[in-house]
């Protein structure tokens, strides 16, 4: 802002100077005019003088209007900066000159909530290999020895295992286990798991045993 009001200043004062010049130049010359058309001495001379100065002052006011519109260096946006971006800041925390920070992002999108299921692998008695899916449509399930009645029944065909033995709860993308009074117990990475304790979050077991069938626990 100071190198425009220095410029303006300047621009004026020299402006000053060419109307001093011109003015004594326009009188002489007015006076020869005068002298020349026998115009009646002072008041020829006074018309002259009138219109000139009304031309002297209609030039200064356009020149003032073509500066204070015109598009200044200043005026153009920096280079690099992208449209629909703020310019960052050149100035430190304290007002003095510092690293300019970047510009503003948008938030990222929040992550997509994990929907796959659950599935639970082991092998029985027998050598039969059984696996387990829960897809967390309904939200509970029962693990038994008996075969499958209902949909949320899943069968484990050990006689270690009870009738039923525990009950799977799952929701918001996580599992959890609760023991149901079974004789050949519940274990979570090796400790028993009592029906007192209630339901026992068991996303990031990496060993859970159902009587004596150990069952490997992964995302379906």
């Amino acid at each position: 802002m100071g190198a425009e009001i220095a410029a303006l200043m300047g621009f004026f004062g020299l402006t000053g100077a060419f109307a001093v010049v011109g003015t004594v130049l326009a009188a002489w010359m007015a006076w020869r005019i005068v002298e020349k058309a026998g115009l009646p001495g002072w008041t020829g001379l006074g018309a002259i003088l009138l219109t000139l100065t009304g031309v002297g002052t209609i030039v200064p006011l356009v020149l003032l209007w073509v500066f204070a519109f015109m598009r200044w260096p200043r005026d153009e946006p920096a280079a690099g900066a992208a449209p629909g971006f703020a310019t960052a800041s050149a100035t430190g925390p304290a007002g003095g000159a510092g690293p300019s920070a970047p510009a503003a992002l948008a938030s990222p999108s929040m992550a997509l909530a994990d929907r796959r299921g659950w599935q639970l692998a082991g092998t029985v008695a027998g050598g039969g290999i059984v696996a387990l899916a829960v897809d967390g449509a309904s939200g509970t399930y029962v693990l038994t020895a008996a075969p499958a009645a209902l949909p949320t029944d899943l069968s484990l065909p050990d006689p270690s295992v009870g009738r039923p033995h525990a009950r799977l709860l799952a929701a918001g993308g996580r599992l959890g286990i609760e023991d149901l009074g079974s004789a050949g117990g519940t274990f979570i990475d090796g400790a028993r798991l009592l029906p007192e304790h209630g339901p026992r979050d068991i996303s990031a077991a990496r060993a859970i045993r159902i009587g004596s069938v150990e069952l490997a626990l992964s995302r379906a």
